[in-house]
C-alpha cells in the first residue's frame, strides 16, 4: 500500500498539499534535462506575449503568480544566466524592471507547452469530462474560500 492510498479522513491539506507535491516533483524531474524548474515554466508561459518592443513589467509576474519581489527576482536572475529572459530598467523610471523573452527563452516555450498540456491531461486522466468540471469548479471554490478567509 503506498501512502496515497491510506485514508486521510477529514485531512483535505494533506490531499492538496501531497497533489501539489506530486505535481512539481514530476514537473522538476522532467525539466531537469532543459535545465529549467516548473516555476520558470510558468513564467516563461506567461512572458510568451511580450517582446523587447513590448515587455512584461517584472512587477506583473509579482501579481500574476502572488510572488514577493524577491523570488521573483531569483527566479529571473536564474533566468538571465540560461539566456532565457533579458531584463532592463524603464528609460523613465529605474526601479521598474522590463521582462522579455530572448529567442532561446521562445523556442524552449513552444517547445515545453506540449509537455504542460501533456502533464494536465496526467492529473485529470482517469476523470470523466464530468468528473474533470465538477473538479476544476471544487478547485476554484476552494480557492475563493481560502482568498476570503484570508480576506483577499
Amino acid at each position: 500500500m503506498n501512502n496515497s492510498s491510506k485514508e486521510h479522513p477529514g485531512d483535505y491539506g494533506y490531499y492538496i498539499q501531497k497533489l501539489a507535491k506530486n505535481i512539481k516533483y514530476l514537473a522538476d524531474e522532467n525539466l531537469i534535462a532543459h535545465k529549467i524548474t516548473f516555476e520558470q515554466v510558468k513564467v516563461l508561459k506567461f512572458l510568451d506575449g511580450f517582446t523587447e518592443e513590448n515587455p512584461a513589467n517584472q512587477k506583473d509576474i509579482e501579481v500574476m503568480f502572488e510572488l514577493k519581489r524577491s523570488s521573483v527576482t531569483s527566479i529571473l536572475q536564474n533566468m538571465e544566466r540560461s539566456s532565457l529572459v533579458r531584463r532592463s530598467g524603464d528609460a523613465l523610471d529605474g526601479r521598474v524592471k522590463r521582462v522579455w523573452l530572448t529567442e532561446k527563452g521562445r523556442e524552449l516555450s513552444i517547445f515545453l507547452k506540449d509537455y504542460i498540456l501533456k502533464l494536465e491531461n496526467v492529473i485529470v486522466s482517469d476523470m470523466t469530462e464530468e468528473e474533470q468540471s465538477i473538479f476544476k469548479e471544487l478547485l476554484k471554490k476552494s480557492i475563493q474560500n481560502i482568498e476570503m478567509f484570508a480576506g483577499k
